[in-house]
């Protein structure tokens, strides 16, 4: 069973390489302890191939991101965002789950039977890492903050600086970036947009 030691810095752990013969309580827990370490070490990861046995779960791989076949897709000169490079390069980097009971007397556990590190492409640096959209994030705590300060008339801009001070954090290490704010307000508007249009069909049929 995988045991974090409260005592240890929180980036050691990030650091620990997967090992052969390492075992996990549950999927959910490889694939965040995978997620973390491909985080500090520049890539990122998707969950993969898997085996059932009699509708059972007995296998799963964890790859990275760039693992897999580049699709061949037709191109389509006014779709551009159909056009856009794949990531896909064949990477073989990836980490394979089995789940196996040690003895009668223990419950299955989730064994790490396979683990390949070498990548074949370069690794991003934690500042790209940050940009990716995968990692950026705005809580729900943060959309109410953002949309408070947007009510007080700050700009975009605005907005972010005002929150690199007030989490104290240098610039660009928030863990979302303009685009996503402006997007939140795209949603927002959306949002904002159906309810006026279901207030006034509620009041159409009142009036009836």
């Amino acid at each position: 069973m995988l045991n974090f030691d409260l005592n240890r810095p929180l980036e050691e752990e990030r650091n620990e390489e997967p090992f052969i013969g390492q075992t996990f309580q549950s999927l959910d827990e490889a694939y965040i302890f995978y997620k973390n370490y491909a985080e500090a070490n520049g890539f990122t990861v998707r969950k993969d191939r898997s085996a059932t046995r009699h509708g059972k779960a007995i296998r799963r791989d964890f790859c990275c991101h760039r693992g897999g076949k580049k699709p061949l897709k037709p191109f389509h000169p006014s779709k551009s965002h159909r056009n856009r490079e794949s990531s896909k390069c064949e990477c073989n980097a990836h980490m394979r789950l089995t789940l196996k009971r040690s003895s009668d007397i223990f419950p299955e556990e989730w064994h790490l039977t396979k683990f390949i590190s070498e990548h074949n492409h370069n690794l991003l640096s934690s500042t790209y890492m940050r940009l990716l959209p995968i990692n950026r994030v705005i809580t729900t705590e943060d959309e109410g903050q953002i949309l408070l300060y947007k009510e007080a008339g700050l700009s975009v801009r605005q907005i972010i600086r005002v929150m690199e001070l007030q989490k104290q954090v240098k610039h660009g290490e928030l863990s979302f970036i303009e685009r996503d704010v402006r997007n939140l307000f795209v949603k927002m508007k959306k949002v904002v947009g159906v309810n006026d249009a279901q207030r006034l069909i509620e009041d159409m049929n009142y009036a009836k």
